[in-house]
């Protein structure tokens, strides 16, 4: 088959020429090659082309739809990291790049192309979009590696202040929220702040918790929001002889989240505790990054990342009032030790 580009074949005619006066050489005719020209500057060799031409497009990952972490950058700018899949049972985990070939590239096909847009949910209401650029690049903060995007931010005015947000894809809702409700801003107020030192002056010695040589001086997270009712809320992670790293604590070292509630009298109460000792099994520290009623039953779910000695995951927790659950965490986290959880009757 004439490859494209060639021109008619050039005759090569090679002749034997001999000096005269030799008597030992025969003449043996003329051979005749028929040979291509060199091909055009810039043109691709034949094999080189096949190879192209049978290179296979690539195929979108099935999941179901999925919950995203999306995270303030500059300039209006975000991140899109996708937590888990929402299932009709519950959660589930996300493919692992390294048994899913070409994962990265994959993952925006039919999800995250550009100009889609997420709706983003804070503080128990929606609270702006996010509309994607359709990059993807390999995000390796967490245990499980996850292919993350990049986007625009487009966020209400009494929610700027805030950093990080639960997300779902437009087209995965089943109704789309109005952006024109009531958006209970809770803002980190002296109030609340203090309203966590209590919280956890409450529960130290209600769950034996050895103290501290101040509370104030192991608060390392605190946060402010409210659930679906407009009830305002906080979360905050207090940790001693450690901090919310990945690494070895010291021997006496814990960990002690809390959420606590504002009730009818305008006081917060602890409604729920994490509380996990050094010397006691694998190190789990949690910490808030955001919080929604994801399953719509009127609770909220919260995202934490948990910090161990040699890596860190993401974990969902839900079923507050009752004790706590932890709904998803990813794959490669360490489970609580037991008696860790403890609801507001703890």
């Amino acid at each position: 088959m004439r490859h494209k580009g060639f021109s008619l074949p050039l005759i090569l005619l090679v002749m034997l020429t001999v000096p005269s006066g030799c008597d030992n050489v025969e003449w043996s005719g003329t051979e005749v090659n028929l040979q291509a020209p060199p091909p055009p500057p810039g043109a691709l060799d034949p094999a080189t082309e096949l190879e192209e031409a049978d290179e296979p497009e690539l195929e979108p990952v099935v999941l179901a739809p999925l919950i995203y972490l999306v995270e303030r950058g500059e300039e209006g700018r975000g991140t899109l990291l996708p937590v888990a899949q929402l299932q009709e049972d519950g959660f589930a985990s996300l493919p692992d790049p390294a048994e899913t070939p070409e994962l990265v590239d994959r993952f925006p096909l039919d999800r995250w192309e550009e100009g889609t847009e997420f709706i983003l949910f804070g503080q128990g209401s929606r609270i702006g979009t996010f509309i994607a650029d359709g990059t993807s690049q390999l995000d390796e903060r967490y245990c499980l590696s996850r292919a993350a995007g990049s986007g625009v931010l487009q966020l209400r005015p009494d929610a700027v202040a805030m950093d990080r947000f639960l997300a779902m894809r437009r087209d995965d809702l089943d109704a789309l929220p109005s952006a024109l409700d009531t958006h209970p801003a809770v803002p980190l107020t002296d109030e609340i702040r203090n309203a966590s030192l209590d919280g956890a002056r409450t529960l130290i010695p209600a769950r034996n918790i050895p103290w501290p040589p101040t509370v104030l001086g192991i608060r390392r997270r605190i946060d402010a929001f409210s659930d679906s009712q407009g009830n305002r809320m906080l979360a905050a992670s207090f940790v001693f002889g450690d901090d919310l790293v990945v690494g070895t604590p010291e021997p006496l070292g814990y960990s002690l989240f809390l959420v606590s509630r504002e009730d009818d009298e305008d006081e917060f109460t602890p409604i729920f505790s994490w509380y996990q000792r050094a010397d006691a099994g694998e190190k789990t520290f949690p910490a808030f990054l955001a919080a929604h009623d994801l399953l719509e039953t009127g609770e909220e779910t919260l995202l934490l990342e948990v910090f161990g000695q040699e890596t860190r995951w993401m974990a969902l927790l839900g079923h507050l009032t009752s004790g706590g659950d932890l709904l998803y965490q990813d794959p490669c986290g360490i489970d609580p030790i037991g008696g860790a959880f403890q609801g507001p009757a703890g």
